[in-house]
């Protein structure tokens, strides 16, 4: 069984039709620090193999950061003072993290965009849905938006402060995708808290692009055969 990649699958939940870009907008909205507790369920249309993964996202300006319920698998997206973007797969039952570089990205199907990875949906994305009706979500502000991209039904629960998605609801004639906001607070304030990038630092380093050098290592065996990876 393949370890989730959960915020890639929360970016594959969304729309999906906008252009990677590596540049950063001089309009880009300032990101509010957030603690979330996100749900997501995908629903293939014979309701057999549905599958659920609970898991955290963690905000600020320059780090985004998931972890799976079981607290084993995650991932770290941090922005570097040249503007450029560091992202690690996180192993904490083996105090590993592999890096994978912007060029991995078509191999790995990665995005390496900060506005997209840091709110799910951009607003490219965002104005492909028609606004229905403003609303709330655990107190916070929201708009409900509808709409259709190509044959997927897309109903999106926008968090209007936080830039973020509280739900996200795509459908077509094969599956059922969903994700779903449980809870969200300041990350300050949070119950459960990101790893330390002090302490990640701390992991072992593997650059993605050695593992094919690295066969016999007995993590690179083992991740090469859970996951499929791809090497250069």
């Amino acid at each position: 069984m393949k370890t989730p990649n959960v915020l890639k699958i929360a970016l594959m939940v969304g729309l999906c039709f906008s252009t990677v870009s590596f540049a950063e907008s001089n309009n880009e909205p300032q990101a509010t620090e957030v603690a979330c507790h996100y749900v997501t369920k995908l629903i293939p249309q014979s309701k057999t193999n549905a599958s659920s993964n609970d898991w955290f996202f963690w905000r600020n300006p320059s780090m985004i950061q998931t972890l799976d319920a079981d607290g084993d698998h995650g991932e770290l997206w941090q922005k570097t003072a040249n503007g450029s973007i560091q992202y690690r797969k996180l192993y904490h039952a083996d105090k590993t993290a592999v890096e994978y570089m912007p060029a991995d990205m078509p191999t790995n199907n990665m995005n390496f965009d900060w506005l997209k990875l840091s709110s799910m949906l951009n607003q490219q994305e965002l104005d492909a849905l028609k606004p229905v009706k403003k609303t709330k979500i655990l107190g916070h502000n929201a708009e409900l938006r509808k709409g259709k991209v190509g044959t997927q039904s897309i109903e999106v629960v926008w968090l209007l402060d936080e830039n973020l998605p509280a739900r996200i609801l795509r459908k077509d004639q094969t599956s059922r995708v969903e994700l779903n906001l449980v809870d969200m607070t300041s990350l300050s304030s949070a119950h459960k808290k990101p790893i330390s990038v002090e302490d990640i630092n701390n992991y072992r380093q593997i650059d993605a692009v050695d593992f094919g050098d690295m066969e016999n290592d007995p993590f690179v065996k083992k991740i090469m055969q859970t996951e499929g990876h791809h090497h250069h």
